[in-house]
């Protein structure tokens, strides 16, 4: 198959830059003490963190447990660490029994309340969980408040079933800031904070063994910050509209193609709308043409050619749309067309595709 043959709307991989980009972090990690452990909810594909574990990953990171679920079903069995709190005991039975098939298997926690509830699923399982204690360092979602808190936590696990492996935070407040200087600013501050828990942990006898922060906008700092073992960035991968306001050091690897439906003047309608295009980061954009997205109804694009540009676009024609959320994007199809060059080499499914339970 070739691209121009694939039915629209659908998702085209650039494997060239998509590979470049894997080798860039890769090289940035191989010689430094903190390692990757690259964000699946942006792929939430097996055969992208196939390639991303030959460069030199040490495991994966989900955001969700049917992520990491939709993952040990794919045949991909590594370590895995699902940066979230899992509350209930339906959750906790389905984190059992995925613990069983993968050679480590790490959770968030941020109170007593889940570490008991998760140490009497673990009783007479047979199964090894280990848990890292969540600081907040500046996004106020979920996180311990202080490192007190950290270290009361830690002692918690420690006389539990559960298996204490150390501390995580999240920059996340920082990543997005187009501002080098502020970002760096607000980097800065947050990892003083979760250094600050480590710190605690350790005078208390309970160092960690993992500490675990970064993203895409922040790793290069993060991942050289001394204490920091391990970074969680997932959007370098296929990188998008909005990552490409902040940093230029990795290339757009995945477009949404859509077909012209009518022309309006500098008025076009294509056939890809919000259900196959999200605009949470604000709309997306036109990959290689002047023109911009102005609207999405639910099956119908409306892209305005900027003013003075001439555009030959006519019914039929291909649109290659820059999406400017890539992890919400993605949420919505089911394959990827994985491409180099004009070539369609294989088709991947997108088997973390609404995996948010």
């Amino acid at each position: 198959m070739r691209v121009p043959e694939i039915d629209t709307p659908a998702l085209v991989v650039d494997l060239e830059c998509m590979e470049r980009n894997v080798a860039a972090m890769a090289r940035f990690f191989a010689s430094r003490p903190a390692k990757l452990r690259p964000h699946f909810k942006t792929p939430k594909c097996a055969e992208v963190v196939q390639r991303q574990l030959a460069a030199g990953a040490i495991g994966v990171t989900c955001a969700k447990l049917g992520e990491a679920e939709a993952l040990a079903a794919a045949g991909v069995r590594t370590s895995v660490l699902i940066a979230n709190q899992l509350i209930g005991a339906a959750k906790l039975a389905r984190l059992v029994a995925l613990a069983k098939l993968l050679p480590e298997l790490i959770v968030a926690v941020d109170s007593a309340a889940q570490v008991d509830a998760l140490d009497a699923a673990l009783a007479d399982s047979g199964a090894r969980v280990g848990a890292l204690i969540e600081a907040d360092i500046g996004m106020h979602r979920c996180g311990t408040d202080s490192p007190e808190d950290s270290v009361a936590l830690a002692r918690r696990i420690a006389a539990s079933r559960v298996a204490y492996r150390g501390v995580m935070g999240y920059e996340g407040h920082a990543v997005l800031v187009p501002d080098a200087g502020k970002r760096k600013e607000l980097a800065e501050s947050a990892l003083a904070q979760l250094l600050a828990h480590v710190r605690a942990l350790r005078a208390a006898g309970l160092a960690p063994e993992i500490v675990s922060a970064g993203g895409t906008g922040t790793f290069e700092q993060t991942g050289a910050t001394e204490g920091v073992t391990e970074i969680q960035a997932g959007s370098y991968v296929f990188m998008d509209g909005r990552y490409l306001d902040v940093r230029q050091d990795f290339e757009t690897a995945l477009t949404l193609h859509t077909t012209v439906l009518r022309r309006r003047g500098r008025l076009v309608i294509t056939d890809a709308g919000v259900k196959s295009l999200s605009n949470d980061f604000g709309p997306p954009r036109g990959a290689d043409l002047p023109l911009r997205v102005v609207g999405l109804s639910e099956e119908h694009g409306h892209l305005l050619i900027d003013e003075g540009a001439e555009l030959a676009l006519e019914p039929g024609d291909r649109i290659r749309l820059l999406p400017s959320h890539g992890d919400t994007t993605i949420n919505l199809h089911d394959r990827y067309y994985a491409a180099r060059g004009d070539a369609v080499e294989a088709v991947w499914p997108i088997v973390g595709r609404g995996r948010f339970v």
